[in-house]
């Protein structure tokens, strides 16, 4: 008897249909399998709205699928259509390096799926009243069932990297770490936004206004996401793996305009069991063989441009710890003038990771171009503490909102002296602009909380009803602040 389910509706269904397929396939295949099932659908529609007549792969399987019933052929009918519908999409939409093998669709396992789970899955993605919804919300589930560095950056958080990078037309951006391939979609669509593409690019061509997006990454699944993710979105994009990008980068040729990094953090293990450390130029030092943050900001470096920008999520700890190879290495990016600014963003919004972050934005030439602003900020760093900057979102996962984001972008390009922005001012409790000689006054300490708090105010007696006001304002701001952070510890407590 089959298993009947409404109308999709993001979360709720999805989890319905993962726990109805739950005997046949593991949760994450069950995703893939879905976000492939969306795929062909929109491929078969765009078939059908053109009008194709000949080589209408898409919708010649999606047809099979839903009139002529291969679905009562169970997994292997469904696996059939998939990949004979959608082999053409994905060898046209998808660009390699001629020394790479090209990457195609690997399918999970679909032999145990039976006819009536076949009819729920292919039914429930016809039913979608937006295939495109459907496949963000199966991404968003997935965030909830990936495990180690399989995770995948929440969009605020990539929407974020993208407003502070700014990519241009005609720019390339890479992300040695793609995942799902979410900060070079959103770089796309940045790009888009501010006038660089055609409202309708070309099929899987590259506009020469268009920017060029290059990922790698060591998950098969990510990868396999991240192929799916690209088709749909209509993207033309070159990615490289399974492989992990310290030990061997493909595109190792290259450099890149914009550099855009979410890593595991404190990896261990990153460096081959020593090759790496030794067969590598560490310009800025010798990172640990424990932990992999300061390599993945030096690989960051090596692959921008000269005029390039770099972002890179790390712990919060690595702005400010003291152990010997960590805190070198960060002296010697503060010395070399390559880290222009530090922002420190709240716990809880990378799935997993239940730390504060901060984010690291990495120049290596501050002086004015066309690339950077106005001001020449050589010899200094911006540093912005945004730690009460998100809202919640659901328990255990908050996301920093547009406003905030807003404000952040805002705050460094006036720093930078971009046009169009008010010129920069420190901002008690928000940001300060840094020379290299005060930070290296702290043991080049780069944490922004450190750093911005806000200045005593003058000694100056006042009315004992007014100093009593004013202590009675001050306290209740404690104690919404003390809320606050009881709320939020409550949420990250129930995540154990």
């Amino acid at each position: 008897m089959g298993v009947r389910v409404e109308r999709a509706s993001e979360g709720q269904s999805i989890r319905r249909v993962l726990d109805a397929l739950s005997e046949a396939l593991a949760p994450q295949d069950a995703l893939h399998t879905v976000m492939a099932l969306v795929l062909l659908r929109c491929e078969a529609d765009r078939e059908a709205a053109e009008e194709w007549e000949d080589g209408a792969q898409a919708r010649e399987a999606w047809r099979a699928l839903r009139q002529s019933g291969r679905w009562r052929e169970g997994g292997n009918g469904l696996a059939e259509a998939l990949q004979q519908g959608l082999a053409h999409v994905l060898h046209r939409g998808l660009r390699s390096q001629e020394e790479n093998p090209r990457l195609r669709l690997d399918l999970p396992n679909l032999s145990g799926v039976r006819d009536h789970e076949a009819e729920l899955l292919v039914g429930w993605v016809a039913r979608a009243e937006d295939p495109k919804v459907l496949f963000d919300a199966c991404l968003n589930q997935a965030q909830t069932l990936s495990k180690g560095g399989d995770y995948y950056t929440p969009q605020d958080v990539a929407h974020l990297f993208i407003a502070l990078m700014e990519p241009a037309e005609s720019e390339a951006v890479y992300d040695p770490v793609c995942g799902s391939g979410g900060f070079l979609l959103r770089a796309r669509e940045y790009v888009a936004a501010q006038g660089g593409l055609a409202d309708e690019p070309a099929l899987y061509g590259q506009l020469a206004d268009e920017p060029a997006l290059y990922g790698q990454d060591a998950s098969r699944l990510a990868l396999l996401t991240a192929v799916l993710n690209f088709a749909v979105h209509k993207a033309d994009v070159f990615l490289a793996g399974p492989a992990s990008t310290l030990a061997d980068d493909r595109f190792s040729d290259l450099t890149f305009d914009v550099v855009v990094a979410n890593p595991p953090f404190n990896q261990s293990g990153w460096d081959e069991h020593g090759f790496l450390r030794e067969g590598l130029f560490w310009p800025y030092g010798l990172p640990p063989a424990g932990n992999a943050n300061f390599a993945w900001a030096q690989h960051v470096l090596r692959k921008m441009t000269p005029t390039g920008r770099g972002a890179l999520l790390l712990p919060t700890g690595a702005a400010s710890t003291t152990k010997g190879a960590e805190s070198h290495v960060r002296a010697a990016l503060v010395d070399d003038d390559v880290l222009s600014g530090v922002v420190e963003l709240p716990a809880g919004l990378i799935p997993h990771v239940r730390n504060p972050v901060s984010l690291w934005l990495f120049s290596k030439i501050k002086k004015p171009h066309r690339k950077w602003g106005h001001n020449d900020r050589s010899g200094q760093l911006l540093v912005i503490d945004a730690r009460d900057s998100a809202t919640n979102v659901k328990r255990g996962r908050r996301a920093v909102p547009e406003e905030a984001r807003e404000r952040i972008a805002a705050t460094f390009a006036a720093w930078r002296g971009a046009p169009g922005h008010a010129p920069y001012k420190d901002v008690p409790g928000w940001c300060r602009s840094l020379s290299r000689d005060e930070i290296a006054e702290t043991e080049y300490d780069v944490l922004p909380s450190h750093h911005v708090a806000a200045p005593l105010a003058p000694s100056v007696l006042p009315d004992a009803p007014e100093r009593a006001a004013d202590l009675t304002d001050e306290l209740l701001g404690l104690f919404e602040r003390s809320r606050r952070l009881e709320d939020e510890l409550r949420d990250l407590l129930g995540e154990l």
